[in-house]
């Protein structure tokens, strides 16, 4: 474990992405993983995606997909499942889980701290602004921010 707290640079990146795949991951080669990243379950990322220190991917059985040329910024938590809560007669912690699957598109940039909630999809080129809390689908080139995240603009313009 102690090459997952090794400085940020392309070669322990290489290292990181050898023990991932070590584990039974098919990352690719040319994606940046930085120091402390964790992934649990099925999870797949892109080429040239950088997942940056302190992330958490939990994709469960549901899974976590992850596209090209994605940023994912320091802090962020995907977890494409939730605890079950609805039976009053089972305690929580022992009532199946909820899963859905994420998918992230190509080209989305998700800014630090950010939580991506079960059954999301990032439609390619959106923003997610710093701190904010996806529950919902995003558009594609939409820009969202906020707990619950909501939309603040889009990447378009009138002649795109």
């Amino acid at each position: 474990m102690v090459v997952l707290a090794l400085p940020n640079t392309d070669r322990f990146s290489k290292w990181r992405v050898w023990y991932w795949r070590q584990r039974g991951y098919s990352f690719p080669k040319t994606c940046f993983l930085a120091t402390n990243v964790r992934f649990y379950g099925n999870v797949t990322i892109g080429e040239g995606s950088v997942i940056a220190d302190n992330c958490i991917l939990s994709g469960s059985t549901a899974g976590i997909c992850v596209g090209k040329k994605v940023m994912i910024a320091p802090n962020c938590v995907l977890v494409a499942f939730d605890h079950g809560f609805r039976n009053m007669d089972i305690p929580m912690i022992d009532q199946p889980f909820d899963t859905a699957p994420i998918v992230v598109e190509d080209d989305v940039w998700i800014a630090a701290n950010c939580t991506i909630a079960k059954g999301v999809r990032l439609g390619r080129g959106c923003i997610v602004s710093a701190n904010s809390m996806v529950r919902v689908s995003v558009e594609p080139f939409t820009a969202v921010r906020g707990v619950p995240a909501r939309v603040i603009g889009s990447r378009k313009t009138d002649s795109s």
